[in-house]
């Protein structure tokens, strides 16, 4: 019986690189990028370890966290965070937070798969077999944005470079902002050392 996993991130080719990371047969994905539907999702899937990114929408990774470990059946349960390139943490929040790694991006999918496993089989007998998650009722169906089984509808290779090279380009703009935002700074600093004595504003 497969050990189940909830990945909720932003970015789509996060999660079809973990998804292609966990093809064999012993390890089920369960995805989302949406912040809102991780509770729901929870309940449901009943995982054997949780990822989140930090930057999730409507409902943030701090905040998803927090909740879970004051929940009885999840405040032991592995949980990684990925930061995304160029986010800064929220040292206030973080401090609050109870998460067994923070991964930062561009991660290595195999390396943090294998984080994973040795996470799970750290909390798991090596004898017990996962939990059946309960059957979801009719009336609360699985979000229609995560996928209701084990893999995701495969994402066709001209829309997977697509994604890399949106993903890639909001990076390179990102780095563009606070290289010129770092040169601005220094310009200013130089020009203020120098002004002559009697120039210098106070």
């Amino acid at each position: 019986m497969a050990y189940r996993v909830l990945i909720a991130d932003s970015s789509p080719s996060a999660l079809k690189a973990l998804h292609l990371a966990f093809q064999d047969s012993h390890y089920d994905l369960y995805t989302t990028g949406d912040g809102g539907e991780v509770m729901g999702l929870l309940r449901q899937v009943k995982p054997d370890a949780i990822v989140l990114g930090l930057s999730l929408p409507r409902t943030d990774g701090y905040e998803l966290a927090l909740q879970l470990r004051r929940m009885k059946e999840f405040e032991r349960i592995p949980l990684l965070l990925l930061q995304a390139a160029f986010e800064e943490l929220e040292e206030d929040r973080l401090a609050e937070l109870d998460c067994d790694e923070i991964v930062s991006k561009p991660f290595d999918s195999e390396e943090l798969a294998h984080k994973i496993r040795t996470l799970i089989s750290g909390t798991r007998d090596p004898e017990s077999l996962p939990e059946e998650p309960e059957p979801v009722r009719a009336e609360d169906p699985v979000p229609k944005s995560i996928p209701a089984g084990p893999s995701p509808e495969p994402m066709r290779e001209d829309q997977m470079k697509q994604q890399i090279k949106q993903e890639v380009f909001e990076m390179e703009r990102e780095l563009e902002k606070r290289i010129a935002a770092r040169v601005k700074a220094e310009i200013k600093a130089w020009l203020q050392f120098d002004q002559p004595e009697g120039q210098k504003k106070s």
